[in-house]
């Protein structure tokens, strides 16, 4: 099957961009996870509650550690230990349109939540439950760019979708260790050093390496690169976006846009309504 040409969509209606998500391969559960630098957890509450509102079943976990999500993020809270009580506490359930947060336990000192191992959320997928499950899979210390250590991130392996974020600030910046995370690691990947700039070629050997943005992406998984806080750059990033799509035909979609603003997404390249009906990408 010859490859579609990267399509470029500005996107005043979210629900356009966000309707193939709920798309999934083997079951009636879609499992989203998000790595990555620059606004996870952002991207987490937005996606939980705009699809909440849209009538789902949405929960919301990590398999890192998170902190504790204000009320305000979700509709119910269970904080459970043991795994098979979180099988069950999610199986009793109604068939309701709800908004859950799941972890096994606070931390009282930090203030943050561990949540269930990847194994245990694909068990709690394939309970069929929700219809969404959203996992914040990965960890960034509040910096905006990072490459994965070699314990991370930590990926379900029943994922659908991993969306890899990219602090939009990065894009263009020289390489300043003291903002970027696993510093050592993007060095040894990439070959940078501090003050070079972090330029497109950068990003394509990030999105590349078996390493990089990615790593740990299960094969049948779908992939959104997603740069986040681009407030300024997306007319003049369009043909280099562009020139990635097509050297990544992986990639599912490029986003662009800023989580916390009241448009999240504001311009995307790849598959689209127009394409939904074809398979995804080998």
């Amino acid at each position: 099957m010859s490859l579609p040409h990267a399509v470029a969509v500005a996107f005043p209606d979210i629900g356009l961009l966000l309707k193939p998500l709920t798309k999934n391969i083997d079951s009636h559960t879609t499992l989203i996870s998000l790595c990555g630098a620059g606004g996870k957890t952002s991207t987490l509450f937005w996606l939980a509650e705009y699809f909440y509102k849209q009538g789902k079943r949405v929960l919301i976990t990590t398999t890192t550690r998170m902190f504790l999500p204000a009320p305000s993020h979700y509709r119910k809270l269970i904080l459970e230990t043991d795994p098979i009580r979180q099988l069950t506490r999610c199986q009793q359930l109604s068939d309701e349109p709800t908004l859950v947060a799941l972890f096994s336990h606070i931390d009282q000192a930090s203030g943050k939540v561990a949540g269930p191992t990847p194994q245990q959320i694909d068990l709690i997928k394939g309970q069929q439950r929700f219809d969404l499950i959203l996992v914040e899979a990965d960890g960034a210390n509040h910096k905006l760019l990072k490459v994965p250590a070699l314990h991370e991130p930590c990926i379900p392996q029943s994922s659908d979708w991993v969306i890899a974020l990219t602090g939009g600030a990065m894009v263009g910046a020289k390489a300043d260790p003291q903002q970027i995370h696993r510093w050592a690691e993007l060095q040894a990947l990439c070959g940078i050093e501090a003050g070079e700039p972090l330029d497109w070629a950068l990003f394509h050997q990030l999105l590349a390496h078996p390493q990089g943005v990615f790593k740990g992406t299960p094969t049948r998984a779908r992939r959104i690169w997603f740069i986040n806080g681009d407030y300024q750059n997306e007319a003049s990033w369009q043909p280099h976006l562009i020139k990635l799509l097509a050297r990544h035909p992986e990639l599912h979609a490029i986003w662009q846009g800023a989580v916390r603003e009241p448009q999240p997404i504001r311009h995307a390249l790849g598959y689209f309504a127009q394409d939904e009906a074809q398979p995804p990408r080998p």
